[in-house]
């Protein structure tokens, strides 16, 4: 029989994946990409020193086995950040003692427990943080935390994501792939017929095949796998007719926003993270390879309040998180909310809305999704799990 032919529509680590197991599954496998790279969320930038620093994904648990293996099968090494992801200080403040924060956190693993998950699922983390004891600068930087990493406010997430990967990680070593995290998407996109500029407008099937449409030219396929962010499938008239439960979910889900700010340093800073109250933003250093601390800031803001001011106010804000290192010419923002083909940083489900994702999961005649949004993820981790899935179903029809 002749191979499966299948175009994959995005060149973020979901397409990527699903397009790399799909070629090694023996189809003919084509990849449109609308940027003139690869990569899509994750984005490494470097300085003129050699320091790498992402202006996208960044944070990979240990833990998250998907992304240490496919590190593994492309021959690319991971390093010890040397930080954590969860416990900060809080800017203005004198240093929190490890113990305050192991404290909060017990006393909400226990409330969760007690609280139970088809609760936790009707519930917004805002009306459950409502119901722990203020003990002081721990939860100012726990809901500051929370706000910025899910990327909008606590009242439009559900809490039962409290004891998801964004919420209560326990202790955990965070890596980042030597080299630069893009080296993943830069290294499957080498064995792969990857065209770029292509911006796809529209995608169509019949009963035999798919056609998608875009850059002034029209592909056929048997087959394609959709791995474009959220906002894209769901505002833009992407998808030809789809059926009102896969439309009704598409609108129901939300879209994160968050920006990134990096900044060079003259010297070698010293290692913190560093939360601010008055916006949902935090600072952090990390550690090279060698672990010698990068001669960089790296900052992070989620939802539009916080998006807007970090924008607006980058060179102060990172200034002000590190008082005690001089900074190197203009930092570099990336808006991710306000970048053509992202529109947000990642999914953000309130309460109710997990059971949401079985539409993405499943098949939709000859297409499928890949990309965060389809487990709800929002990690390196999650997009490429979801490509692994969405090159399984199509392998199982061929």
């Amino acid at each position: 029989m002749p191979a499966m032919r299948v175009l994959v529509v995005g060149a973020g680590l979901g397409g990527l994946t699903a397009a790399t197991r799909l070629q090694d599954g023996g189809s003919e496998v084509t990849v449109l990409e609308a940027r003139d790279r690869v990569g899509g969320r994750v984005l490494s930038h470097r300085f003129d020193d050699g320091t790498v620093v992402e202006l996208g994904g960044e944070w990979i648990d240990s833990s998250q086995q998907a992304v240490r293996a496919l590190a593994e099968r492309l021959g690319l090494t991971m390093v010890d950040t040397r930080q954590d992801f969860v416990t900060r200080d809080l800017i203005g403040h004198p240093p929190i003692d490890s113990s305050e924060h192991s404290r909060l956190a017990a006393w909400l693993f226990d409330a969760i427990e007690t609280t139970g998950p088809e609760r936790l699922e009707k519930m917004t983390l805002a009306s459950f943080l409502d119901t722990v004891p203020d003990i002081g600068p721990a939860m100012t930087v726990l809901r500051s935390r929370l706000e910025g990493t899910f990327g909008v406010p606590l009242s439009e997430i559900a809490a039962i994501d409290l004891d998801e990967e964004f919420g209560l990680v326990q202790a955990s070593t965070y890596l980042r792939v030597s080299g630069g995290n893009d080296g993943l998407a830069k290294a499957m996109a080498a064995g792969l017929d990857v065209r770029l500029g292509v911006a796809v407008e529209h995608v169509e099937q019949t009963s035999t095949e798919i056609r998608v449409h875009g850059g002034g030219s029209s592909y056929e396929a048997d087959h394609a796998v959709i791995a474009v962010p959220l906002p894209i499938v769901r505002d833009t008239g992407f998808l030809d007719t789809p059926p009102d439960s896969l439309r009704s979910a598409l609108a129901a889900m939300g879209m994160g926003v968050a920006a990134k700010v990096v900044a060079a340093t003259e010297g070698e800073p010293p290692m913190f993270r560093r939360q601010e109250a008055d916006i949902p933003a935090w600072y952090w250093t990390g550690a090279n390879g060698d672990r010698s601390t990068r001669r960089a800031v790296t900052g992070f803001a989620g939802t539009s309040r916080g998006t807007k001011t970090l924008v607006a106010e980058a060179a102060e804000r990172v200034r002000k998180a590190v008082p005690e290192t001089a900074i190197m010419g203009d930092p570099i923002v990336v808006d991710w909310g306000a970048e053509r083909w992202s529109q947000g940083c990642y999914t953000a489900l309130g309460p109710g809305q997990r059971a949401l994702l079985d539409e993405l999961q499943r098949p939709w005649g000859r297409l499928v999704f890949a990309g965060e949004h389809v487990n709800g993820s929002g990690t390196i981790d999650g997009a490429i799990r979801s490509g692994e899935h969405a090159a399984r179903l199509l392998l199982e029809m061929a």
